[in-house]
Parts: structure tokens; C-alpha cells; sequence
């Protein structure tokens, strides 16, 4: 049962965190782009009802994941099970230490917690080589942790080399999207300039 609403918070996990990369690809286009289909996209979550129910899933998938790889401790094997409970970790750590730092935006520092909020570390120094590998890794591990459950699930329907190739494909495809992501709130794809009041929190 545990996992039954495991999977389905993933589900509602999974739905919001699409449009939420989606939403970071506009920053290929420039910053005004990426600020434009986030207002839009607010409409849609920036409530009280909504942003509750993320939440909720968001702590009950870090503490049944938690669960999960205790669990099992010692009894995973081959690369994709081990897979699955390191980025599973790793997505705890980031779920808690992002929602945190939004929060604190948010109702703290009294900031819009847009893409400025979220990439001013990647231009400040010495924080973008915290901040660098920190989002790269959490959008592979997303990846990562999406292709071992698919091999997992997938067990009984599809043939065990093909569960495997299809998997690894999954996770070129994670680490081609986070390596793209990380250009963009780099500033390759176009200049970014952090404004003031995003910047002083760093100082």
C-alpha cells in the first residue's frame, strides 16, 4: 500500500516538476521568456489548496523514499537498483533544501522567487560551485530515479536488455537536458543580469 501511494505522489510530484522544466527551458529564449510562462504557470498552482497538496506529497515522498532505501539496505543489486536509492537520496536532500530556500524567499526575505531568485548563486562568486553541480545533479538524478523505476515497473512486460537500453537512454536524455539547463542559468545562450536585491543575499 505504501508503495500504491508512493507511486501516486510521484505522479502528482512528477506532473508539477514537467511544467516546472519545461518552464526552466524557456530560459533558452531569455529571461523575460522564462518570467512570462512562470506568471502563466502560477495561475495555475500559486494557491493556497495547490501549493498545500505539493507539499504534502513532497514530504511524504522524502519520508516514505527514506523508508524505502532503509528498507532494502543490502539487498539491492546491478546498477540501475543502487541507482534508484542514491538519487533518491539525493532528491530528498534537494526537495528539503530547495522548498526551504523558497520558503525563505518567499516569507523572509519578502522576494519573487523567480529565476533570478533561483540563479543568482550561479553568478555570484564563490557560490556557483555549490550551486553548478547542485542543480545539475538534482535534474539527473530526477532522470536517474524516473529510468529505475521504469526498469522496475516494466519487469514483467518487456525483456530485461531492452528494460536496461531504454533506461540508459533515459539518463542521456537527463544529463543532456541538465547539461542544457545549466548553460542557459549560466548565461551562454544569453547575457543575465542579476538584479540588486537578488544578489545582496548572497553577501
Amino acid at each position: 500500500m505504501l508503495h500504491k501511494f508512493h507511486r501516486i505522489s510521484a505522479l502528482l510530484i512528477g506532473s508539477f516538476t514537467l511544467f516546472h522544466l519545461i518552464n526552466h527551458l524557456y530560459i533558452l529564449g531569455g529571461v523575460q521568456q522564462h518570467i512570462e510562462f512562470m506568471d502563466t504557470f502560477r495561475l495555475a498552482y500559486r494557491n493556497i489548496l495547490v501549493e498545500s497538496i505539493l507539499l504534502f506529497c513532497v514530504m511524504f515522498q522524502v519520508c516514505s523514499g527514506l523508508y524505502f532505501v532503509w528498507h532494502r539496505r543490502g539487498q539491492r543489486s546491478g546498477f540501475l537498483e543502487r541507482a534508484q536509492a542514491i538519487s533518491g537520496l539525493y532528491l530528498a536532500y534537494f526537495f528539503i533544501n530547495h522548498i526551504s530556500a523558497v520558503l525563505y524567499g518567499r516569507f523572509v526575505a519578502d522576494l519573487d522567487t523567480n529565476i533570478y531568485y533561483g540563479i543568482a548563486g550561479f553568478h555570484t562568486e564563490p557560490f556557483q560551485f555549490y550551486f553548478i553541480p547542485y542543480y545539475f545533479f538534482a535534474v539527473v538524478a530526477l532522470f536517474v530515479h524516473l529510468a529505475s523505476a521504469f526498469n522496475w515497473l516494466s519487469r514483467n512486460s518487456i525483456q530485461q536488455s531492452l528494460r536496461t537500453k531504454f533506461s540508459y537512454v533515459i539518463i542521456l536524455i537527463g544529463v543532456t537536458f541538465s547539461t542544457t539547463l545549466i548553460l542557459g542559468f549560466c548565461g551562454v545562450f544569453g547575457e543575465i543580469s542579476i538584479p540588486q536585491e537578488y544578489s545582496a543575499t548572497y553577501e
